[in-house]
């Protein structure tokens, strides 16, 4: 069955005026949505809820706290984990703009290479997307602010939303930065992102959290602070989210049995598997299938 063809969105649905450079809104996210581009910028935060990012191929579990980088041309829409209207609602903060509007804000940011290189490689390299975790709340507070300040404009509102771009594209670069710092000096250090792109990686595998903390010459009450810092979840939380990701992508691009698919991406218990899946998706596989194939048709 054919899937329903990717929506393109311009800015100038969204821009309205010519001296228009900033937009931001709050949605709450639904099954009516359909998969989408667009050929702005795109800083979306989850701020509340949770549920599923669809980004190109991939299905991203989501909850508060995530906030993704979408340069022009990718793909993707949220969806609540539930289509239940009882349920609490999946709410987005986005903000958008265009790239010619980096060339202003790095003036602004002055002589610092790194951050400049951030602004011109993540925020606009085609068909990819990064992701943070909000680990102190600064984005959170932010990118309200500018919702604020977007629906009640007062005098130097657009200088004032720039001003306020720029500290969240400073914040974003900061986390980036210290996710992928090295945990250690000298010869055992190891980039946090390194350790979830192997969790990623061994998902599906019986792994523990001493297993990575002894990786990193960690005891594992500290690699679990550092942890839950970096991603807003344990380790067993985070684990979880990986294999229920993976077991998402099976059900929808396989016609594999359940207990396939969850002996696949590491439950050996059916009623576990079925149980995470519950829980987090807010559904369970065969009704995440089914809205899988609704959508298509």
């Amino acid at each position: 069955m054919p899937s329903k063809p990717t929506q393109l969105h311009k800015v100038e649905q969204y821009f309205q005026k010519n001296d228009d450079v900033i937009f931001v809104n709050r949605a709450t996210e639904n099954f009516q949505l359909p998969l989408h581009n667009h050929d702005f910028i795109e800083l979306a935060y989850v701020a509340e809820g949770k549920g599923f990012h669809h980004i190109g191929e991939e299905v991203v579990p989501v909850y508060k706290g995530l906030l993704f980088i979408l340069p022009p041309g990718v793909s993707h829409v949220f969806r609540p984990s539930t289509p239940s209207r009882t349920s609490p609602p999946l709410i987005v903060y986005n903000c958008i703009f265009l790239p010619s509007l980096l060339v202003s804000l790095k003036e602004w940011i002055g002589g610092e290479p790194p951050i400049v290189d951030f602004l011109e490689k993540q925020l606009t390299l085609p068909s990819a997307f990064q992701s943070v975790f909000d680990s102190n709340g600064q984005i959170d507070s932010l990118i309200r602010s500018m919702l604020r300040e977007y629906e009640q404009p007062q005098n130097g509102s657009p200088a004032y939303l720039q001003a306020l771009l720029v500290q969240l594209l400073v914040s974003i670069y900061r986390l980036m930065r210290e996710m992928n710092k090295p945990l250690l000096e000298g010869k055992a250090a190891v980039p946090f992102q390194q350790i979830l792109s192997e969790l990623e990686l061994h998902a599906h595998e019986s792994m523990t959290v001493g297993q990575l903390a002894a990786r990193c010459e960690w005891s594992e009450r500290h690699f679990s602070r550092v942890f839950k810092q970096h991603t807003g979840q344990s380790f067993l939380q985070y684990l979880q989210h990986l294999r229920i990701k993976k077991s998402c992508e099976l059900l929808r691009s396989s016609q594999q049995k359940i207990s396939a698919i969850a002996e696949e991406v590491g439950y050996k218990n059916i009623d576990a598997f079925l149980t995470h899946f519950k829980r987090i998706a807010g559904m369970t596989p065969r009704e995440y299938r089914r809205v899988i194939q609704e959508q298509k048709q």
